[in-house]
């Protein structure tokens, strides 16, 4: 990865490039059927037990403001700055840089998770076939999933998207798969299904255990913001990245809601809130329950999601940099591009760094599960901080439109206002109430270094002049 580099004015981002399936494609990979499915049924089961499947699809409900605004900033902005071009176009040009810092945190904490999750899933498939794990095979997990993403990320975008929807057939697949199964056995062995899991009186809980899981929902739909990054790269960018957007939401969706709805049939409530409570992964032994020796596909399908997802944090990562870089809010050498490829060489050099080190590093202090649930929670801080911005921006922007008309006032006015009501309300009680009150090894900490990270990102935006 030695060739030379050229400036920005003689080379730009591969324009037309991508395709409606391609950013179809990078958002669900981001949304990932598998990670949701693996890591949030078991918590969101313990809140609201039957009642999950309502909960998801309370959350798409809820994430739709959010995307609408994406989708309207998008269909007049396209930019693979996204959320930092957009409040730019605001007059506010330090509140911008600040934003374009935490979108690059959200993608670039995104994506650290990704080769701790392979490391972890790496150990726990050695381990089913009794073979030795340690933490050497781990940081192992680690560099594959430094390397393999980063061989396809930095030959260019389209190499990028056909490597990202193999690795999201292969998951999709076996996730549908297992769905299926438990759809055509659990009848068998006693199972009544019913809409039941649609209803309130399915929470044991009742509201509060809805609300409760709501949170697990509303994060399991984080990620689809990506396709806004592709603005530069797309073709016909106003028309395809609103209408990718919103497939990716609707497909992911279904297949997540009606995923919740069958998993919650595969075994007695006792039996999954038993696994849950004991910190294991129920999907895993729903696995083990209808598939035998073959629920081993479940942690390799977890492995194919990380590459998967690497390869799309990778990308939306190095193009806000650039597109920062470009502007003058970054350093300068992130807005070169590589003369061949057309993709930012030396943006995606920091992400890749970063992730392999952070992967390992806070490995050491934490144990490898607890870091891929400490940077899992700094991720999703980021990303509300984003969300925020997103919809400020859509109801600073279009504020002279508001009472024009009824439609704009929902679209400008009333979506955005939701939005923001929404964000808060998850930034407010997963951050800094419900992580404070975990301790500091996981809670705390978390807390304290989201903080220091949006305190520096005021830094760097004070520090850099404005134009």
């Amino acid at each position: 990865m030695n060739e030379s580099f050229a400036e920005n004015t003689k080379i730009s981002l591969k324009s037309g490039a991508v395709g409606l399936i391609g950013a179809i494609t990078l958002g669900i990979v981001m949304l990932s059927p598998a990670m949701t499915i693996y890591g949030n049924f078991g918590p969101t089961f313990l809140a609201a037990g039957k009642a999950s499947p309502l909960v998801f699809f309370w959350a798409l409900i809820a994430t739709l403001p959010t995307a609408i605004s994406y989708a309207l900033l998008s269909r007049i902005y396209p930019s693979s700055g996204s959320a930092a071009t957009w409040v730019a176009k605001t007059g506010m040009k330090r509140v911008a840089r600040w934003a374009g810092w935490m979108v690059f945190f959200y993608y670039v904490t995104n994506f650290i998770i990704q080769p701790i999750t392979l490391g972890v899933f790496l150990n726990d498939t050695l381990r089913d076939l009794g073979l030795h794990f340690n933490l050497v095979t781990y940081v192992l997990g680690v560099l594959l999933c430094g390397t393999w993403p980063a061989w396809i990320a930095y030959r260019g975008i389209r190499p990028s998207i056909h490597g990202a929807l193999a690795f999201l057939l292969f998951e999709a697949v076996i996730v549908i798969a297992l769905c299926l199964t438990v759809f055509i056995a659990a009848p068998l062995q006693g199972a009544h299904f019913s809409l039941e899991g649609f209803h309130t009186s399915a929470s044991p809980s009742g509201m509060h255990g809805l609300f409760q899981a709501l949170i697990f929902g509303m994060l399991s739909f984080c990620g689809f913001d990506v396709i806004s990054t592709l603005g530069e790269e797309s073709k016909m960018p106003k028309k395809l990245i609103p209408q990718a957007t919103f497939i990716a939401l609707s497909l992911f969706g279904f297949l997540m809601i009606a995923g919740i709805w069958v998993l919650t049939y595969a075994a007695s409530p006792e039996q999954l809130k038993t696994i849950a409570d004991s910190g294991g992964m129920p999907v895993g032994e729903i696995a083990r329950m209808f598939w035998g020796r073959w629920a081993i596909l479940v942690p390799f399908t977890a492995i194919s999601a990380s590459l998967g997802i690497a390869i799309a944090t990778a990308i939306g990562a190095s193009r806000v940099l650039h597109s920062m870089a470009e502007r003058g809010d970054a350093p300068a050498g992130f807005s070169k591009l590589n003369p061949r490829y057309q993709v930012p060489w030396n943006a995606m050099h920091l992400i890749f760094a970063i992730g392999m080190f952070a992967a390992i590093f806070t490995a050491l202090f934490l144990g490898p599960y607890q870091t891929m649930v400490w940077w899992g929670t700094t991720s999703t801080f980021f990303a509300m901080l984003t969300y925020l911005t997103v919809n400020s921006a859509n109801l600073i922007l279009f504020r002279h439109e508001i009472l024009k008309s009824p439609i704009k006032f929902i679209l400008h006015g009333l979506i955005p206002m939701i939005g923001l009501s929404l964000d808060g309300y998850i930034l407010v009680n997963s951050f800094f109430i419900e992580l404070w009150n975990q301790g500091w090894a996981t809670g705390q900490s978390v807390i304290v270094f989201d903080l220091l990270c949006a305190i520096l990102g005021i830094t760097l935006a004070l520090r850099t002049k404005t134009t």
